[in-house]
């Protein structure tokens, strides 16, 4: 039974006799909202019609008894209550079609049969964390610390004992294992043995002396635990060793999905200034033998604001996966190759810091994004991204990035266009020849396709007829790869349908890092 001075104040308990101890207004799950109270005086109660309000309707109670110094949960659900809690076996529940609570601000009273206010609460959940309850604690109330995230029918985990070490939480920071150790009682606590176990592998540290309320935190480098570095993840567990007067907050778990070796999972490409009606992304390039999924991975950025990717979206071994900021992606990447980020990517188009995170955390890339590693000949980064040369380089490289020379402006899903070989055999073709410069027939189009031999180039793509009269011009000074395409559609550059007959259809190309230049053509023939 807990001692009475635990629960509340001597002025609290000469007014009152049962009090509202912990409430759960946002439970997750399955679970539903429940009120727990507290008998402080030395006699039972008879619950018989008293009430319990909210700040619109009361509830009548039947007659129910509850024993001094003895807990009763009040909810809607007995059996669900009952699945998602372990509550102690002397513990009174209590079905009743109790008001349903506000999941932001209200007020909890309870009535005796005479309707005399015997307790009340007021709360702003807000304030509070969601999926946990708020505990009593005196006469103020405060979030649940437990584990459990409650202590349905048991002493409030809030309430300060007289000698309690806490293991309050595991996190990933960067490449370290974070746990922080609280001295939650009212004395001075020794030095403590920590002990943290990774997958088996148990790691022993010492706190210092700590003060009532001072915190002590273990800091792991991941990079000392004899792990295979594989992406997956992995349970961490810390405890104390100590005998205290609260034995069930000596220890804390998680699981933690850990990095894969540094080099193997990169950023890859990044766009950071779309064109209207595109938007923001960033493409991850999986390099281990492993396929992942990205939901919930983490973009961060230089002001450490955190997007997660939300949907299931699957990237082989040597594939590529894309981060965007909304759906408009769709139209440049296939369907399973991206998922979107929450809140929306917001990277600064002139300078920022580009991170990609584990779902717990654990830094796995980096890159600084700046508007000045674009190459200095285009003449606008607006819808223009920056690629890496190397998949496998590392990303904080500053010359492994350049603009994307695709002619759409980026690559999202697929290889880099400063990525492909330089090809011995460049090429140039029409397909489908013949087409029909109708757009009421099915082959009303062709596209052009390319292969030059230099990295970047400035290009002129334009067509002729066979007596080197011009046509139209399909390309003109623009930035391009040593692979890409345009279509034409069979008209001149007055926008009138050619007549039927061959065409010569030129490339032009000037390498954007020398003055070399590469020409070629193809024969392309309009049919009726």
């Amino acid at each position: 039974m807990i001692p009475f001075i635990l629960l509340c104040f001597v002025a609290t308990c000469a007014n009152a006799q049962l009090l509202i101890n912990e409430i759960h207004p946002t439970p997750s799950g399955g679970e539903p909202e429940w009120i727990e109270c507290v008998n402080v005086g030395t006699r039972s109660i008879n619950l018989n019609a008293w009430m319990i309000c909210d700040s619109r309707t009361c509830v009548t109670l039947d007659e129910v008894m509850i024993p001094a110094r003895g807990f009763v949960v009040l909810t809607r659900d007995t059996i669900a209550l009952n699945e998602s809690r372990w509550i102690p076996k002397n513990v009174v529940i209590v079905e009743a079609n109790l008001p349903s609570l506000n999941n932001t601000t209200d007020r909890v009273e309870i009535r005796n049969e005479d309707s005399v206010l015997v307790d009340s609460m007021s709360y702003d959940a807000r304030r509070h964390i969601r999926g946990r309850t708020i505990e009593r604690v005196g006469e103020t109330w405060a979030s649940c610390v437990a584990r459990d995230s409650a202590t349905c029918g048991a002493l409030n985990s809030v309430v300060t004992l007289e000698r309690d070490v806490r293991c309050s939480q595991i996190s990933a920071q960067d490449d370290l294992i974070v746990i922080d150790v609280v001295n939650h009682g009212h004395t001075v606590l020794e030095a403590t043995p920590i002990f943290v176990d990774v997958g088996g592998e148990k790691i022993r540290f010492t706190t210092s002396t700590l003060d009532p309320g001072m915190a002590w935190t273990v800091l792991l480098p991941i990079h000392t635990l004899r792990l295979d570095r594989q992406l997956r993840y992995e349970h961490v567990l810390a405890y104390a060793e100590i005998n205290d007067d609260r034995a069930e907050n000596d220890s804390v778990d998680a699981d933690l999905m850990f990095p894969p070796l540094y080099g193997t999972l990169m950023i890859n490409e990044v766009l950071a200034d779309p064109q209207q009606g595109s938007c923001e992304y960033v493409e991850v390039w999986n390099g281990t033998p492993d396929t992942i999924d990205l939901d919930g991975w983490i973009i961060e950025d230089a002001s450490h604001v955190r997007s997660v990717g939300v949907g299931k979206t699957v990237v082989a071994p040597h594939g590529y996966g894309v981060i965007a900021g909304d759906t408009s992606i769709r139209n440049r990447v296939g369907q399973d190759q991206w998922t979107l980020a929450r809140p929306a990517l917001q990277i600064n188009s002139t300078t920022d810091l580009i991170v990609l995170r584990t779902p717990s955390g654990f830094l796995v890339d980096s890159m600084t994004y700046d508007e000045k590693l674009h190459h200095s000949i285009i003449p606008t980064t607006k819808g223009v991204a920056l690629e890496k040369r190397h998949t496998n380089v590392v990303s904080s490289d500053r010359s492994v990035w350049t603009s994307s020379g695709d002619v759409s402006g980026g690559t999202p899903g697929r290889i880099n266009s400063v990525s492909m070989s330089a090809s011995s055999n460049a090429t140039m073709q029409a397909v489908p020849s013949p087409f029909s410069s109708d757009p009421g027939r099915r082959l009303s189009s062709c596209v052009i396709t390319w292969q030059q031999p230099f990295e970047q180039a400035i290009a002129r793509v334009c067509v002729y007829r066979p007596d080197g009269s011009f046509v139209a011009d399909l390309l003109n000074s623009v930035f391009i790869a040593r692979e890409g395409g345009v279509a034409w559609s069979g008209v001149d550059w007055l926008g009138q349908r050619v007549a039927v007959g061959p065409y010569v259809v030129a490339i032009e190309c000037v390498d954007a890092s020398s003055a070399a230049v590469y020409r070629d053509r193809c024969l392309v023939v309009v049919g009726e």
